[in-house]
């Protein structure tokens, strides 16, 4: 299993080991062993400027996810090996500043926060969508809960 965390921001204090240890955890956890995937923490004018390249939307936002593989087979895939290469399930770009103001709003630890989006990211890689339907917001939505709890714990 890999994961490369790197932090292109510097008004935000983030610690990369422990963004890299809760993704390890989280894919561990879902079944990854066999996983890779990278994390990129940046500011709003990084973000504001993916999210108008990516998604047509002129405006922040505190996490994207840039999935390599497409459901199916090879998202299966990523499941089942334990040896070889490692899959490499895409990459998770969040906002520290995003973070840090959510985190401020809704009365809880930045540390939360990132865990929180780190997870959501994490499982738009795996190929779950809060977007497609109710139920299917539903489901990844106490996903997230069930994971986020998960890693408060160890």
């Amino acid at each position: 299993m890999a994961v490369l965390v790197s932090n292109t921001q510097k008004k935000v204090r983030v610690s990369a080991g422990s963004i890299k240890k809760a993704a390890s955890s989280v894919l561990e956890y879902m079944g990854c062993p066999n996983a890779e995937l990278s994390v990129l923490i940046t500011g709003d004018r990084k973000m504001r400027a993916l999210n108008r390249q990516y998604r047509g939307i002129d405006g922040t936002t505190d996490v994207l996810s840039f999935p390599a593989l497409e459901g199916g087979d090879a998202l299966k895939a990523a499941f089942s090996r334990e040896d070889g290469p490692p899959t490499a399930l895409g990459d998770i770009v969040i906002s520290a500043a995003r973070a840090l103001k959510q985190s401020e709003e809704i009365g809880q630890t930045l540390e939360d926060e990132m865990l929180f989006l780190l997870v959501h990211g994490i499982l738009h890689l795996l190929g779950y969508d809060h977007e497609k339907s109710p139920s299917e917001k539903r489901v990844m939505e106490k996903k997230q809960k069930k994971l986020v709890g998960y890693l408060r714990r160890i």
